[in-house]
């Protein structure tokens, strides 16, 4: 019975522990050359002057095309976007 509870217990750890999301940081600049330069140039949001609405609305736009990005990632593109190439 004691052996039972224990790896009932175990289990019920490893499976939180398991579900939980990783707290790495995610590369936004990574993202930008590996997601976005898959279509087309990273100069063409390098070019550009946006507001991050203005980017969350591209990145979406993009997506709806086939970009691949988590809705993490997307987050962390359109804020490193945002920081980086504003008006």
């Amino acid at each position: 019975m004691k052996f039972r509870m224990i790896l009932v217990s175990l289990l019920a750890v490893l499976s939180i522990l398991g579900c939980s999301e990783s707290t790495s940081p995610i590369d936004a600049a990574a993202l930008l050359e590996s997601r976005c330069g898959v279509c087309h140039t990273t100069d063409f949001p390098k070019n550009a002057r946006k507001s991050k609405n203005d980017w969350d609305e591209t990145v979406t736009r993009m997506m709806a095309r086939g970009a691949k990005l988590s809705p993490q990632e997307k987050k962390a593109l359109v804020k490193y976007l945002a920081k980086h190439y504003r008006p």
